[in-house]
């Protein structure tokens, strides 16, 4: 994190971050802060999400990316713009809520089969639809001339992120670590069988919609902020579930933790390697994620022929 508040198209030395007359306070402190605190909170809060997600469905390639939640709320977000609605973050945080969940049921009625839902179903329904949502999205962005101004939202980046637009992050982010500190214990009995988790005294139905909620509520913000990035809510809860093998109530702190590491080095990269040009922070989230998946399965794969 002192990385990135350090580095950038020019660097600073630490003194910089106590001495009001260095000429770089006012940037790190006014344009670097902000955008170090976004990544780190909408970092967090994608890890957790995807965690949920894991954990609810008891399929471990869950994700808001794959089930097509961040797609959604990006495409209503560009829609929004479009049509003529403010650009506030309120504005947005809305029309990204409204994408997500519209996203989400969809793609859940998909996946359903006679015998409830269906695992792979879910996952190749979300696939394809984020694809074509993405795809909208780019077009939309196009022929409206408007390609640079969705930079963020496609590709991911908090570039511009302002002190009002992390109040409002801060905000649903303690609210959605409230909803999860009541639910842990529910969530983690979602992973066994339902009727183990029922003769426990969960209530099925009634933590699945609590924990959508903050599914949703986690994916819009983030979206809101940060745009489409992808991976965190995939690879974070492996990676932590490769070190730590406890269950979701002992482990979202450490997910939650390493997912805003994460995303605050990828964003750190992304500024740094190409500067004065910047990096898309999807791709880089995706890139380094996508070595460590490799790493991983191959790993396991080792593992399981020996």
């Amino acid at each position: 994190m002192i990385l990135n508040l350090l580095g950038g198209i020019k660097w600073y030395g630490l003194p910089s971050l106590w001495a009001d007359t260095s000429p770089g306070f006012a940037i790190i402190w006014q344009i670097r802060f902000p955008r170090m605190i976004a990544a780190v909170l909408v970092g967090a809060m994608l890890a957790v999400a995807g965690q949920i997600l894991q954990t609810v469905s008891r399929n471990p390639i869950a994700d808001p990316s794959l089930h097509g939640i961040n797609s959604g709320a990006n495409l209503a977000l560009i829609i929004g713009t479009i049509v003529g609605l403010p650009f506030t973050i309120y504005w947005r945080f809305g029309l990204a809520i409204i994408g997500a969940l519209i996203t989400f049921i969809f793609v859940m009625a998909l996946s359903m089969g006679r015998g409830g839902m269906n695992p792979t179903r879910l996952i190749l329904s979300g696939t394809v639809f984020s694809g074509f949502l993405n795809g909208i999205a780019y077009g939309f962005s196009i022929l409206t001339h408007s390609s640079q101004r969705f930079r963020n939202f496609l590709v991911g980046g908090f570039s511009g992120t302002t002190l009002p637009q992390i109040g409002l992050l801060m905000g649903i982010f303690l609210l959605v670590l409230l909803f999860i500190f009541w639910l842990r214990q529910d969530i983690t009995m979602l992973a066994l069988d339902e009727k183990i988790s029922q003769s426990l005294g969960n209530q099925l139905v009634v933590t699945r919609i609590f924990a959508v909620c903050v599914v949703v509520l986690a994916t819009a913000i983030s979206v809101a902020i940060g745009g489409n990035i992808a991976f965190i809510g995939l690879g974070i809860p492996h990676l932590v579930r490769f070190f730590d093998h406890r269950d979701f109530q002992h482990t979202f702190i450490e997910n939650m933790l390493l997912g805003g590491a994460f995303l605050s080095f990828c964003d750190f990269l992304s500024k740094t390697l190409t500067a004065p040009y910047e990096l898309p922070l999807g791709a880089c989230s995706a890139a380094l994620g996508g070595l460590f998946l490799i790493w991983y399965v191959r790993k396991d794969r080792r593992v399981a022929f020996s």
